[in-house]
């Protein structure tokens, strides 16, 4: 029954405007820490904040809530220049009923224990029966940081962008992480959709050894727990996670990352 109600949902979302891409994790890791940016940086966290670049280049693959019609396919990359970092990503959704593509384009600066960043966003959407929908939306973020301490805020679809005369979700996000020892490190933050309540978040990473790290999340409103595990190879980084859903199945994850 719920498989069939997410499926019509999903087909339907963009009709309806619910803009369905920026409620998608886009990697193995943001699965496992309930979407945050700072406990475990990769390149994917751009598309939480486009304050954060990390320098390497990342794919990643899942079945929405483990529907073999959904699947989902990320791609990100980043590089340093200097004080600046460039950030290229590419999500796709792919259904039958329903195609999502979001190209993203990110630029970001440091300037001593501060960075902020730009982001633009390319969204493609086909619905079967329906006209094929664009729309160019805008992200900002800005990050402090120092040794043992992070603070993150970012605002998705900053610039109020519309379709259909109806506008696109604006999405606003707090993380702060501390360093609580060389091996662990907590965080706490929220996620503000318009239309929606808070919903409160707290994630947790332990780096069992020097090659493999656990990463943890539990969010409030709705209630999700996520996991996953990190396994390093050089420069290799091979990311599993797993996430839970109220009313659907969970959510698996995978993530090969390489650093640069």
């Amino acid at each position: 029954m719920f498989k069939k109600v997410f499926l019509l949902a999903l087909s339907l979302s963009f009709v309806f405007i619910s803009g369905i891409n920026l409620a998608i994790p886009q990697s193995a890791v943001q699965n496992a820490v309930s979407g945050f940016s700072l406990i475990y940086t990769s390149p994917s966290a751009t598309s939480v904040n486009p304050a954060l670049v990390s320098a390497g280049l990342e794919t990643s693959v899942t079945y929405l809530f483990n529907l073999k019609e959904v699947p989902f396919y990320n791609f990100h990359s980043g590089i340093h220049l200097g004080n600046f970092g460039i950030h290229l990503g590419n999500a796709f959704l792919n259904h039958e009923l329903y195609r999502e593509n979001l190209l993203e384009m990110s630029v970001a600066y440091r300037w001593q224990s501060f960075k902020i960043g730009v982001s633009a966003n390319h969204l493609f959407v086909a619905v079967a029966n329906y006209e094929t929908e664009t729309a160019i939306k805008f992200d900002a973020g800005i990050i402090y940081e120092n040794k043992n301490f992070s603070t993150g805020f970012s605002v998705l679809n900053v610039s109020q962008t519309k379709c259909q005369n109806k506008l696109l979700p604006v999405v606003i996000n707090w993380e702060s992480c501390l360093t609580i020892s060389s091996k662990s490190k907590l965080a706490i933050g929220f996620e503000k959709e318009n239309n929606f309540d808070f919903a409160l978040k707290f994630a947790g990473r332990y780096d069992f050894f020097n090659s493999f790290s656990l990463l943890t999340s539990y969010q409030y409103n709705p209630d999700r727990i996520g996991i996953g595990t990190v396994f390093d190879i050089g420069n290799f980084h091979f990311i599993y996670s797993v996430r839970t859903h109220q009313y659907l199945n969970l959510t698996h994850y995978v993530t090969i990352k390489y650093d640069l």
